[in-house]
C-alpha cells in the first residue's frame, strides 16, 4: 500500500533556494537544503548547473547564498564554517572554478544579508554597533527583533568588499539600510533608509557617489523593498509604494526617471512579491527585480498564485510565466531563456528552464515524493454575504473513501496581508495523512487580490471572520463527506488572533489550535517588535490611531475580552524567543481559560522565535506537529 506524507517525512524535503546566474557563460547556482540527521539544525550546501550537469560544489554543510564572480570564474558564498555554534556573524569565502582550493575572504561578525557582485565588489548589508553581553542601558526602540535577539545597539548598513578582503563601509548614521543597488560601473550606488524606528515603513532614497561619497535624495515617504538599475544606469526600478493605504498599501513596480517617479503597474492592483505561506522552504522568497531590454521582471500576486510578469518602461504589464504554482525565485538570461524555483501544492521546489515558452524541469530533489500519496487541493469559490467572492481549497483525506464522512480542519494563514493557495504545505499533508478534511481559504485580509480587499484596518474579527464561518459553511453544504460535528480549527500569528477570536465568539468547532497567536492588543502593542506601528495601523485604523486615541478599539478587538465565553477545548503552542507575538500573548490567555476552569492545554518552546513552523529546529517541528495531530485525533476522532 503506498504511504502517505508523515511528520517524520521532513528529513526527506530538499529545499532549493538563493538562485544566481552568470549570464554570459550561461552557469547557474543555488542553494539546496535539508534536515541534519541531528534534527538540531539544517544541512545547507550549493550547487552549480552548467547547461547539461548539476553538480554539488560545497560539502561544508553550511554553506548558502552563492553569487558569480563578474568574470564567471568562482563564487563567492556565505557559510558558517569554522565557526562556534555560538559565535556571531558568518564568514564570506570564494570558491575558484580554476580548481583552487576554497578560501575565506572576510568574517563578518554583524552577519551578511542582501550580498551581491557588482564589477570586482560584493557588496551587502551587516549590523554595526557595540555588543552588550551583560547588563543593558537602552535608549532605542525596538530592543529586540524576531528571529535576531537584542538589537538595540545596531544600525543596518552598506559594505564594499573587494577581492582582496579589504572591507569599506558605505554608510554610517544613525539610521538603517532597507534596499540597495551599485550601478553596473560602480559608480554610484541607491540606498533606502530608514531613519524612524517606530515607522520603518517611511524610506528615502539616496544616490550616493562611491568616489566622493556625496548624496542627494530622489525619493521619499515612499516604503521601499526592492531597488535595481537598469543596465545603463539611466533609471531605478523600485518595489514600493506610498503608503495612501497604510500598512496594506500595494507594492508595485516603480520607475524613477528624470526626477519623476512612473508607477508601471498602474491599473494592475494586484501586490508585487510572494506572500503565499509555505513550510518547507530554505529562505523566505527574495523580492527580486530583473532587466531586460526595456522590460522590468518580477514576482506578483495573483490569487493563490504567485506568478513572474513584467513592466515596459513605457507601460503595460505582461504576465511570462504563470500557472497554479508558487515562483519562488528567478534569473532572466534573456526574453527568452529564463530559469526559476518553483513549487506546487505535490511538489516540494525545483529549478525549472523557460524557453519561449516551454520549460523543462532540471533538478529532482524530490522525485521521492512521487511514491507517496498526497492529496489533491480542489478549489473552491463562494460568494460572502456582502457579495465579494472569496477564494479557497479542499484536501481530502489521503485514504479517502466515497460515502465515509471525515472531521475537517480549518487552517487560518498569518499576516493577515498573506496568502494560502498554490503551495506546498507539510503540514497540511500531514493532517489529510491522518484522516482529515483540510480546508483553508483567503478572507478578507488577504494578499493576492485587490488592495481594498486586504483592507481590515480597524475592523479585525469583522468581515475577516465572516467570511471564515461563511466558507465552513459552504464545504459543508457542498462537500457532503465533511462531518459538521467534528471541526477544528488552527492558525498561526494574525491565524492565531483569529481562532482565539473565533471559539470566543462561536462555539462550532470541538477542537482548536492557536500558534504563536496575539490575545491582547493593548500589551503587543507595548511588547512586539513591530507593536506601535503594526497596532496602530491594523487595529487603530491608522497611522496616529495609537492605543491613547483608539483605547475602546483595542480592547474590543482582544480576544481576551471574551475569554468566558470560550467553550472549545484548545491547544496553546509558543516559542519563548518569539518577538514578533510575545510569550505574554500565549500565557495571558492561558492562565485566563486556566482560572476560568476551561479546557487548555500548552506546549512551550525553548530558543525558538516566531518562525517555529517554517524554520525552526527540525526536532522542534517535529514535536510540534505530533503534538498537533495528537491533539486533534484525541478532539476529532473520538
Amino acid at each position: 500500500m503506498v504511504k502517505g506524507l508523515s511528520i517524520e517525512d521532513i528529513k526527506l524535503i530538499r529545499m532549493v533556494h538563493d538562485l544566481d546566474a552568470y549570464v554570459k557563460g550561461g552557469l547557474l547556482a543555488f542553494t539546496v537544503s535539508k534536515v541534519a540527521d541531528s534534527l538540531d539544525d539544517y544541512e545547507r550546501n550549493i550547487w552549480v548547473f552548467d547547461g547539461d550537469r548539476l553538480k554539488q560544489v560545497t560539502r561544508g554543510n553550511s554553506d548558502f547564498s552563492p553569487r558569480f564572480l563578474s568574470d564567471g570564474k568562482g563564487i563567492v558564498f556565505l557559510s558558517r564554517r569554522g565557526l562556534g555554534k555560538d559565535e556571531p556573524g558568518v564568514g564570506v569565502w570564494l570558491l575558484p572554478f580554476d580548481g583552487s582550493e576554497v578560501f575565506r575572504l572576510a568574517y563578518v561578525r554583524g552577519g551578511v544579508s542582501n550580498m551581491r557582485v557588482v564589477g570586482n565588489s560584493i557588496f551587502f548589508l551587516s549590523n554595526v554597533g557595540p555588543v552588550h553581553n551583560d547588563a543593558k542601558f537602552v535608549n532605542t526602540w525596538p530592543l529586540w527583533f524576531n528571529g535576531k535577539g537584542f538589537v538595540h545597539t545596531f544600525r543596518t548598513h552598506l559594505f564594499r568588499l573587494d577581492l582582496d578582503g579589504s572591507i569599506r563601509q558605505i554608510t554610517s548614521g544613525d539610521f538603517d539600510v532597507v534596499a540597495y543597488d551599485a550601478d553596473s560601473g560602480c559608480r554610484r550606488v541607491a540606498v533606502a533608509v530608514s531613519f524612524d524606528s517606530l515607522r520603518p515603513y517611511r524610506n528615502e532614497i539616496w544616490i550616493v557617489d562611491l568616489r566622493s561619497g556625496e548624496r542627494y535624495t530622489v525619493l521619499s515617504n515612499y516604503s521601499v523593498s526592492a531597488i535595481k538599475w537598469s543596465p545603463d544606469g539611466k533609471y531605478l526600478a523600485i518595489v514600493g509604494n506610498d503608503l495612501h493605504r497604510g500598512l496594506v498599501t500595494h507594492d508595485h513596480v516603480l520607475l524613477i526617471r528624470d526626477n519623476e517617479i512612473v508607477d508601471l503597474m498602474r491599473g494592475i492592483n494586484r501586490n508585487v512579491g510572494n506572500n503565499l505561506n509555505s513550510d518547507v522552504r530554505g529562505s523566505p522568497p527574495p523580492v527580486r527585480l530583473e532587466w531586460f531590454g526595456d522590460y522590468v521582471y518580477f514576482v506578483m500576486m495573483d490569487g493563490g498564485s504567485a506568478v513572474l510578469s513584467r513592466a515596459g518602461v513605457n507601460g503595460g504589464v505582461e504576465a511570462v510565466i504563470g500557472g497554479k504554482r508558487s515562483i519562488e525565485d528567478f534569473v532572466v538570461i534573456n526574453q527568452d531563456l529564463i530559469y526559476f524555483i518553483a513549487m506546487d501544492p505535490t511538489k516540494p521546489t525545483e529549478v525549472y528552464r523557460w524557453v519561449n515558452g516551454n520549460e523543462e524541469r532540471l533538478t529532482n530533489f524530490n522525485d521521492w515524493i512521487s511514491a507517496v500519496r498526497l492529496s489533491e487541493v480542489e478549489p473552491f469559490r463562494f460568494r460572502a454575504s456582502d457579495g465579494v467572492e472569496i477564494e479557497g481549497w479542499v484536501m481530502r483525506p489521503a485514504d479517502f473513501k466515497p460515502g465515509n464522512r471525515y472531521p475537517m480542519v480549518l487552517e487560518v494563514h498569518g499576516g493577515p496581508k498573506t496568502a494560502y493557495g498554490y503551495s506546498f504545505m507539510h503540514e497540511f499533508q500531514v493532517l489529510a495523512n491522518e484522516g482529515f478534511v483540510v480546508v483553508f481559504m483567503n478572507p478578507r485580509g488577504s494578499d493576492g487580490y485587490a488592495e481594498e480587499f486586504a483592507d481590515i484596518r480597524g475592523h479585525y474579527g469583522e468581515r475577516d471572520y465572516g467570511d471564515l464561518m461563511e466558507g465552513v459553511d459552504y464545504v459543508i453544504r457542498n462537500y457532503d463527506f465533511i462531518d459538521p460535528n467534528r471541526l477544528g480549527i488552527i492558525g498561526g500569528s494574525y491565524g492565531g488572533f483569529m481562532v482565539n477570536w473565533v471559539i470566543t465568539h462561536t462555539n462550532r468547532f470541538r477542537a482548536a489550535v492557536t500558534d504563536r497567536s496575539i490575545s491582547n492588543w493593548v500589551s503587543f502593542f507595548g511588547a512586539s517588535d513591530i507593536g506601535p506601528y503594526f497596532a496602530n495601523d491594523q487595529i487603530g485604523g491608522g497611522e496616529d490611531r495609537d492605543f491613547w486615541n483608539s483605547f475602546e478599539v483595542y480592547i474590543a478587538k482582544s480576544p481576551i475580552m471574551y475569554v468566558r465565553d470560550v467553550k472549545t477545548p484548545l491547544l496553546i503552542i509558543h516559542s519563548l524567543e518569539d518577538y514578533r507575538c510575545w510569550f505574554e500573548q500565549a500565557i495571558q490567555f492561558y492562565t485566563a481559560l486556566k482560572y476560568l476552569g476551561k479546557e487548555v492545554k500548552m506546549m512551550v518552546f525553548p530558543g525558538e522565535n516566531h518562525d517555529l513552523s517554517r524554520f525552526g529546529k527540525p526536532n522542534h517541528r517535529i514535536i510540534r506537529l505530533r503534538g498537533i495531530v495528537d491533539w486533534f485525533n484525541e478532539k476529532l476522532k473520538s
